[in-house]
């Protein structure tokens, strides 16, 4: 959601009041849809995995029913609240800072990632706490069967908009690809945690910090690609152009890695911080970081070359590939130092 408004803010839609609210609308009517349908595949893949610890089969029919509309409704109420505020998030975002002359590419997908992790956790805590205290009551099922409910209403509104209805049908690859590639790295990370302590609060700086500068430069490519096309100039740019970006990028992600290492250092002294560590992890990180930036090039390019629109599939790419890669990695500087 966050490219495609940036894209639309830079192509001069937002130039026009009701031109934007409408993308805005129609935007977030697609994210809450996408997102309910996640939610609701995310807590019937819980539900199986839970058999798994609860014995399998041996598991008596209701415990696992009123274990099962428990975390799906955890997912569907999660997906609900989450992608909506996200979404006011990302508008607003991409709003004022087009209003006051801020490439909105620059700063709109990180602040919707940044945000949308912290509020994600916070959400799903708050009502799994909540609705654990009911597990043995109706609300559980009553809050799967209003979020389905609300989740066919949306379905035929979307349908309706001649402008996002093919996202009906398309786009779904990136997003599954995403979260199973998470999960991948949520395992590892599991695998590694009680040998290496320091390890898991280093994981979301990895793969944040990497990650976002991927999907800053998809973003802006994807931007160059749109303005290009609309004026019928062939390409997206000229390459010294997307190098420099990159090369900045890049850059720019060591200090902040840097930084973050050096506070983790301070607030956590499980975590022995030696100069081999810090080359081993640097290395890591610019090896993270060039891959998510060389990935988001070449898949906007040969998205784009296809007739496929990057906006609707780049990101989840590159967070996913993200998330795995630089688990991997983080894994991997633990085992060497």
């Amino acid at each position: 959601m966050s490219t495609r408004l940036s894209t639309q803010a830079n192509l001069g839609t937002f130039d026009h009041r009701r031109e934007g609210m409408a993308v805005m609308r129609s935007n977030m009517e697609l994210l809450l849809l996408q997102s309910t349908i996640i939610g609701a595949c995310v807590g019937v893949i819980s539900s199986v995995l839970a058999l798994i610890p609860s014995g399998g089969p041996n598991l008596a029919f209701l415990e696992f029913c009123q274990q099962s509309a428990l975390l799906l409704a955890a997912g569907l109420a999660c997906a609900l609240l989450g992608s909506a505020i996200i979404g006011v998030l990302i508008s607003v975002t991409v709003s004022v800072s087009h209003k006051f002359g801020i490439d909105p590419d620059n700063i709109g997908t990180p602040i919707a990632s940044s945000f949308g992790d912290m509020s994600t956790l916070f959400i799903l805590s708050l009502i799994t706490s909540l609705l654990i205290t009911q597990i043995q009551t109706l609300w559980p099922c009553l809050v799967v069967v209003l979020s389905l409910g609300l989740t066919v209403f949306l379905f035929h509104i979307v349908r309706r908009n001649e402008h996002m209805a093919h996202h009906i049908t398309e786009g779904w690859l990136p997003l599954v690809y995403a979260a199973v590639t998470s999960s991948i790295a949520g395992i590892i990370v599991e695998k590694y945690a009680d040998r290496f302590p320091g390890m898991p609060a280093l994981v979301p700086v990895m793969n944040g910090i990497g990650g976002n500068i991927g999907t800053v430069f998809a973003s802006r490519l994807s931007t160059s690609l749109h303005k290009a096309s609309k004026r019928d100039i062939a390409g997206g740019g000229s390459a010294k152009e997307h190098n420099l970006v990159m090369f900045i990028l890049l850059l720019i992600n060591i200090p902040v890695q840097l930084g973050f290492l050096a506070m983790h250092r301070f607030v956590d002294t499980s975590l022995h911080v030696t100069l081999w560590f810090v080359l081993v992890y640097v290395a890591a990180t610019v090896i993270h970081g060039l891959a998510m930036l060389v990935l988001g090039r070449l898949a906007c390019i040969i998205l784009w070359s296809k007739g496929y629109d990057p906006d609707d599939y780049v990101n989840p790419f590159i967070t996913g590939t993200g998330d795995m890669l630089g688990t991997v990695l983080l894994a991997l500087v633990f085992l060497l130092v």
